[in-house]
């Protein structure tokens, strides 16, 4: 490109592009880390249902039933965030490209400014 400044704004652009679609996998990146601190903190919180807690005494059917319906409530939740997660990690790897081509492309452009640049200095010498 024989136009300094024209390249100089094509790297700028470049640069956006690549700071736009890198914030963008952020975002994605840490939705897909918190569903994931959500399905572990689910894990978790299963209590047993041995009566281990209570020492070897008989343990109350009304606590076994809260404890059965909880398990299902838990499951649920699993499922549902299992569902949230996929779909979010499918998000976070169509973007990852996007990004590194972003990434590569504003690269390029910065180093052959920077080649431009050394070459006019050059020139300036002679």
């Amino acid at each position: 490109m024989k136009d300094p400044m024209a390249l100089a704004r094509l790297q700028a652009i470049a640069a956006l592009k690549k700071d736009a679609e890198l914030a963008r996998l952020a975002e994605v990146a840490q939705s897909r880390n918190r569903l994931k601190a959500s399905l572990d903190a689910l894990r978790r919180t299963e209590a047993p249902l041995d009566g281990s807690e209570s020492g070897g005494q008989p343990v109350d059917p009304a606590m076994v039933g809260a404890r059965l319906a909880h398990l299902r409530w838990v499951e649920a939740q699993q499922r549902l965030l299992n569902q949230k997660l996929a779909m979010v990690t499918a998000d976070y790897l169509r973007q990852k490209p996007t990004a590194a081509r972003a990434f590569g492309r504003a690269t390029v452009l910065e180093q052959l400014v920077e080649r431009q640049a050394e070459d006019l200095r050059r020139r300036g010498r002679k």
